[in-house]
């Protein structure tokens, strides 16, 4: 039985406890009245014999009754007080186990959540943390590009000299032909020399080649991912006509250039008519990077995610697909990781 229902009954038996005593009462005072009556009947029989002596067992009787009326209404009174009592004290009980209960499974809520709240902090400081690394790894990288950069230079100058060394050989060996034969030896050893300058020249220039190549592999890992003019138009005119869904996107806390390059998806998206497309940054692992569309399950990948997936490939903008069962049935999600090191 409920507390409510226990304080309704505690109501009532108040209520009958009261109502029973004040009837008690009131027979008391009926059965006080006929017991005074009959008294004074009595005392008046000496005069009036005849008269009251119908009147006296009549009297008489009526105040019995009252009289046992009374002390039933009394002990049902006190019967009901005495159950309105225990009502109350059973309420009371209850409520207090409820209150007690309710005080646990409160203080068992906030230790939990506590608990979350500081493992959510320490994630956010693990997340703060890989992007002050990725930030740091990026200025290595720009420092690298800019001594590859001073090393073509160099290699450029050093080109340049070993051609106008190799021209002044040349014409040392045309003035030494008209000469004697030790102008003759001198021509040889000048060609010897121009020889072994061409080949040092050849050498610089490949060095220098490999440079330039190291260099655009450093500046493609540090150049941050964008969509070109080019590839939106392209873009525009392949996802306008395909039939569209719910789709959020979602990209690495901390990462700038992810967020970037997410919010440039959305707009894109947006303009093509995608309306119902959300952006949400979120705590990934360190090792998501690139790009992923994620399904609910293979068996139901919505038409119009396999045709966005086509779409960016067209344009250039390869991503792999993958399988969570916390997507939405029927939604698609975006994942917008990390860059790639390698281009």
């Amino acid at each position: 039985m409920t507390s409510s229902a226990f304080e309704s009954l505690t109501f009532w038996t108040g209520i009958a406890a009261v109502g029973l005593t004040a009837a008690g009462a009131l027979f008391g005072c009926l059965s006080w009245w006929f017991s005074s009556k009959v008294n004074s009947l009595k005392e008046e029989m000496s005069f009036q014999e005849e008269t009251n002596a119908g009147a006296i067992p009549h009297l008489q009787r009526a105040a019995d009754w009252t009289g046992k009326t009374t002390v039933g209404l009394t002990a049902a009174g006190a019967l009901f007080g005495c159950l309105s009592w225990w009502f109350s004290s059973t309420v009371n009980e209850m409520k207090e186990e409820g209150r007690m209960r309710f005080e646990t499974e409160y203080a068992a809520k906030m230790k939990t959540a506590e608990s979350e709240v500081i493992k959510a902090r320490q994630e956010t400081a693990k997340a703060l943390g890989d992007a002050a690394a990725a930030n740091e790894r990026t200025g290595k990288l720009e420092v690298e590009a800019a001594a590859i950069r001073e090393r073509a230079a160099r290699a450029e100058y050093m080109i340049k000299a070993a051609e106008v060394q190799s021209e002044e050989a040349k014409a040392e060996a045309a003035r030494a032909g008209e000469g004697t034969a030790m102008a003759l030896a001198e021509t040889a050893a000048a060609k010897e020399r121009t020889s072994k300058l061409e080949l040092e020249a050849a050498g610089l220039r490949e060095r220098a080649a490999r440079a330039e190549i190291e260099l655009v592999k450093v500046q493609e890992r540090i150049k941050p991912r964008r969509i070109t003019e080019t590839q939106r138009t392209r873009l525009l005119e392949v996802l306008k006509p395909i039939p569209k869904g719910e789709l959020d996107i979602t990209c690495l806390m901390g990462d700038e250039e992810g967020r970037m390059f997410a919010t440039q998806i959305r707009d894109t998206l947006k303009e093509a008519g995608w309306a119902d497309v959300h952006l949400r940054i979120a705590i990934f692992d360190k090792s998501m990077s690139g790009l992923k569309l994620r399904f609910r399950d293979r068996t139901t990948i919505p038409v119009f995610g396999l045709m966005l997936a086509e779409a960016l490939d067209s344009v250039g903008i390869p991503l792999s697909l993958s399988i969570n069962s916390q997507v939405a049935e029927g939604a698609i999600e975006f994942i917008v990781g990390s860059k790639p090191d390698s281009p």
